[in-house]
């Protein structure tokens, strides 16, 4: 099953893969009312033992949010009653037949794909991620949507490619409206339990021309990211790169292996910390003898993190939620925020800043305290990707880049074939800092509120370091992380899976589209030497 697609409906399939088996998903779902894929039929819903009689007189079908008993259908507001004359659902207990992506309305639709998820949840590791690309849709007329014929796109006429032609189920008062689709479907899953990390923004700079000219062409669609776990699973230590899923001792353990001493980040390691201001007029006195702060008329007193010792525990285990490799990209040149990677004079363009934010002339903002991380930023939410030409029967395909980071991000290289527990990179502090600004700034602290350790306030940075990867102990050796796409379509999952070193299992209606994507995944193996 591994590195292979199963031919069926993700309705039918997913049932029947283990429990928890998969440690990454990532698809992009039939979008809904956009094409007809050309595939039979599927029952959703209703009573599985039920004599289905399919009819055009019935009550109008519908769900409420995370029902159980999608038997017992109820009345949706948005279906009129055109729209359910024209659907094919039974007259006896309400099941619906037909394709994923063409329910007469988008509440259906909603609801069938979250069903589907719910069978990937069930599948996906506690520890593993779930990614989904979807599009929005505009409401219609109800018969004015799809193409023509004689319409043509990448040399293919579009109703050869699945584009279909009165497709669009909406009531009146929703013609010409974004259906917010995407967002519907977030908010749904996260109803029935997902963890919603991220929505990113896929930007198309060659996003194809739209002929209307009452509104702005759309070039982006969405790509949502979801997690099981919102608690510790796992535990990680920097020192012994052990990866255990008890809890550790932590600082109550063994020092040198689960904890060491270390300098009071909240002092500094000087055991005493300034306190607030006194009020105008008051006298300033000694505190247990450490003395008083004249020029500012601001107290010291004993640090309450390390009670004056100057040190504090440091525990060298580190929790994780699910398993996640943090991705960075570079920064935009010339970095002018910042004033650029070399500690630049005060410019017109500093001062117009400084006076906006109301900053004074010492705050780390201004004269550039925050310097540039030399591994580069963490990954922003907005990802600049062209789409790709695909010369091939198959419309909806997603360019390799968009997923290339999610995988790399959220599916793990080495999985423990004994254990099942992914290795995580580790970094370590040096103990080092490197110079990143000038002077202290109070007026930096009063604004931001930032934390005695912040850059802001002690212009350095620490200098960590890759130290190794994390290890069960169980010496079974390690292998790829598993990868699944639930509609596999052209397989360009399965293709960047394979060429990050990880496995995948794909689940596809059609086989013209699983014929197409073995051609392809040859070709991979033969260039990569995967066999």
């Amino acid at each position: 099953m591994i590195n292979t697609i199963i031919l069926g409906h993700a309705l039918n399939v997913l049932p029947k893969l283990p429990s928890e088996s998969v440690n990454y998903v990532a698809t992009s779902p039939p979008f809904w009312s956009l094409r007809d894929y050309g595939v039979d039929s599927v029952i959703w819903d209703g009573d599985k033992d039920c004599k289905h009689i399919w009819g055009n007189k019935l009550n109008p079908a519908g769900y409420r949010s995370n029902d159980n008993n999608p038997g017992k259908l109820q009345s949706i507001a948005t279906q009129n009653r055109n729209d359910r004359q024209k659907s094919n659902f039974c007259l006896k207990c309400g099941a619906w037949k037909g394709s994923l992506g063409l329910e007469p309305t988008f509440d259906l639709y909603i609801k069938h794909l979250c069903d589907i998820f719910g069978e990937v949840k069930r599948v996906l590791r506690k520890d593993g991620t779930c990614w989904v690309n979807l599009g929005d849709s505009y409401g219609g007329s109800g018969n004015a949507s799809g193409h023509t014929e004689n319409t043509k796109n990448l040399g293919y006429k579009t109703s050869e490619m699945g584009a279909t032609k009165g497709n669009q189920k909406t009531t009146r008062k929703y013609a010409k409206s974004l259906l917010d689709i995407p967002y519907r479907f977030s908010i749904e899953m996260t109803n029935r339990g997902w963890i919603k990390r991220n929505t990113i923004i896929w930007y198309k700079k060659n996003c194809m021309p739209s002929s209307a000219n009452d509104r702005f062409t759309i070039d982006f669609e969405y790509l949502f990211f979801f997690t099981k776990s919102n608690k510790t699973l796992f535990r990680t230590n920097e020192k012994t790169l052990e990866c255990v899923s008890k809890q550790p001792l932590g600082t109550k353990g063994i020092e040198g292996e689960d904890w060491e001493w270390r300098k009071c980040p909240n002092c500094k390691g000087t055991g005493q910390i300034i306190g607030k201001a006194l009020k105008e007029g008051a006298t300033p006195r000694l505190m247990k003898g450490i003395g008083v702060l004249d020029e500012n008329t601001r107290a010291f007193k004993i640090c309450p993190r390390c009670k004056g010792s100057k040190k504090v525990k440091y525990s060298f285990w580190t929790g994780h939620d699910y398993w996640f490799e943090q991705q960075f990209e570079k920064y935009d040149k010339p970095l002018n925020r910042w004033g650029g990677d070399i500690q630049k004079s005060r410019t017109e363009k500093k001062t117009i800043y400084e006076k906006e934010m109301k900053l004074g002339k010492t705050s780390k903002l201004v004269e550039g305290a925050v310097r540039p991380n030399p591994q580069g930023r963490n990954k922003r939410c907005v990802w600049i990707i062209p789409t790709q030409p695909f010369p091939e029967a198959h419309f909806a395909v997603y360019p390799e880049g968009l997923i290339e980071m999610p995988i790399r991000a959220g599916c793990p290289e080495f999985v423990c074939k004994k254990c099942g527990k992914a290795r995580l990179r580790i970094y370590k502090f040096t103990g080092k800092y490197e110079k990143c600004g000038g002077k202290d700034s109070i007026t930096a602290e009063k604004i931001h509120k930032a934390s005695p350790t912040s850059t802001l306030l002690t212009g350095k940075r620490k200098v960590n370091e890759e130290i190794g990867y994390t290890n069960c102990g169980c010496d079974a050796g390690f292998e790829g992380g598993i990868v699944l796409d639930p509609f596999m379509g052209a397989g360009t999952t399965a293709l960047v899976a394979l060429k990050q070193r990880k496995r995948f299992i794909g689940i596809e209606i059609k086989r013209e589209y699983i014929d197409m994507t073995n051609r392809r995944i040859k070709k991979v193996q033969q260039e990569f030497n995967l066999g």
